[in-house]
């Protein structure tokens, strides 16, 4: 029987557990939420789902994944069987956890390319290199045609993610230790510097302007605290930001040595990525904007979601500064090092379910898994409307479903004292058996709620004019999760 890897240093651990949940939701899809939804009307929502979702599911995660690891299993349709004696319908289920983090990892591995791109681009002053309007509409005309122009795709956008292809496959081939460790050993202590100077360059413009971005981005304001639509954003965000419901921090927590305390594993996790979230995440978008285009830009610049926020508001407003290139090639490479450390993670359970249910080598594994990524990036590219429908189904709709399963499985029918005694080994914190109950049970419901509204508010609107496009990216949604279900029932 192969030996399974396990990481080799605690911090090792820590910064990798890190750079699986810190990514373009961090620095990206946070602010652009946040300025869409109202700052601190936002804020208030966030950390809610934060304390009743957050925590509660990362600390789940860990310990399931700890559990299964130390028999062997490492992807959720393993996780799913060594809880349930290996039955069929257990695994089929938890092929959905494989399915999830694969389908999000093709459209994301995509945009984890422009960011390289974009870097390479800015270093070699290829963007625009000024802007000559206060008005944000108008400042941002040409970075809006050269972004539009790239993504098509161009030639260069597909060279860039041929090698952010390679770039993946290569650190995955290198293993845990030698190749995803070693990875985020490097590369989140570089992110936490370029983040923190980016932050002071940001809060600094205009004879530190900048500052009122955060006050905007922190004041308290209750007025939307009744809109369902604002609880579906900020409970989304929790999920991406944090990676959870994707079955990624189950798989590396299924890596840990079997005495590893994971209830502190998970709260490092949580900490440090809310750290870069609301330390990094909110101190670089949002106040450089205040402090170039003033207040009311702030909507107007995140209207059309993370994109514009990232590769045409970012780079308009970086072109503003002396060094403004030097500034852009750093924001850029900041993104691309938050991106590559979180797909990695989103494609290992895909080689966890290879490598423990399939029992083939790592290198067919990998193989394998990055042959599937390398066809959905490529549709993710070239079909129009792929990358919209995969981040609708996987990256909201089957994460909210997946977290309600997730509690309701391994909470509440393997067994509130079977989970309780898996969650107080070798940990330094305690919990009360009380807590369990209440966590879970409000977070069950809460969910449900969510999920509720999710339906009602989003679900219409992606049965509307549906084309050919549509209809390819479904496709190959059904067709994901019809063959890891096969999968799951043949690898038994």
């Amino acid at each position: 029987m192969r030996k399974r890897e396990t990481w080799a240093t605690q911090i090792g651990l820590i910064l990798a557990a890190a750079g699986n949940a810190i990514g373009l939701g961090n620095i990206l899809r946070f602010p652009s939420k946040v300025a869409l939804y109202g700052g601190g009307a936002f804020m208030l929502p966030y950390f809610i789902s934060l304390f009743l979702l957050g925590f509660p599911l990362m600390i789940l995660e860990w310990v399931i994944g700890r559990y299964a690891g130390s028999k062997g299993h490492g992807s959720m349709v393993g996780i799913m069987g060594v809880f349930f004696n290996q039955s069929s319908l257990p695994r089929i289920i938890g092929s959905l956890g494989v399915a999830i983090p694969f389908l999000i990892v093709c459209y994301y591995i995509y945009i984890e390319s422009w960011t390289l791109g974009f870097a390479f681009l800015s270093l070699f002053k290829k963007l625009p290199q000024s802007i000559e309007y206060t008005d944000p509409n108008l400042a941002l005309i040409p970075f809006l045609k050269f972004y539009k122009e790239y993504t098509q795709p161009s030639f260069l956008a597909i060279f860039f993610l041929l090698i952010t292809l390679v770039l993946n496959w290569y650190i995955l081939k290198r293993g845990i230790v030698n190749g995803i460790e070693l990875t985020a050993k490097i590369g989140i202590p570089l992110l936490f510097l370029m983040g923190i100077f980016l932050s002071i360059v940001s809060l600094s413009i205009n004879n530190w302007k900048g500052v009122e971005g955060l006050y905007f981005i922190f004041k308290p304001n209750f007025s939307r605290l009744t809109d369902p639509q604002v609880w579906v954003e900020a409970s989304g965000q929790v999920f991406f930001t944090l990676s959870l419901a994707m079955g990624a921090i189950a798989t590396y927590a299924s890596y840990v040595k079997k005495n590893e305390d994971v209830v502190k594993m998970g709260l490092y996790t949580a900490g440090l990525n809310e750290l870069v979230e609301i330390g990094i995440g909110a101190s670089i978008a949002i106040p450089a904007a205040f402090a170039i285009f003033g207040a009311a830009s702030i909507p107007q610049l995140a209207q059309e979601g993370t994109f514009r926020l990232g590769f045409m508001s970012m780079p308009a407003i970086l072109a503003s500064l002396p060094f403004g290139y030097i500034f852009s090639f750093i924001w850029f490479l900041l993104l691309f090092i938050a991106a590559f450390t979180s797909s990695l993670a989103l494609i290992q359970p895909l080689v966890a379910l290879f490598e423990d249910e399939l029992k083939i080598s790592h290198n067919l594994a990998v193989n394998l898994s990055m042959v599937m990524v390398t066809l959905g990036a490529f549709l993710s590219a070239f079909v129009p409307d792929f990358l919209d429908e995969l981040d609708f189904w996987a990256g909201a709709v089957f994460l909210i479903l997946f977290a309600f399963i997730e509690i309701l499985v391994f909470v509440w029918l393997f067994g509130v004292d079977n989970f309780y005694k898996e969650l107080t080994r070798n940990t330094f914190l305690k919990i009360p058996k009380v807590m369990v109950y209440g966590f879970y049970g409000v977070s069950l419901i809460f969910i449900g709620i969510l999920f509720y509204f999710w339906i009602l508010i989003k679900l219409p609107q992606y049965f509307q004019n549906i084309t050919w496009n549509i209809v390819i990216a479904r496709s190959f949604i059904i067709g994901t999760i019809f063959t890891l279900g096969l999968l799951a029932i043949k690898s038994k």
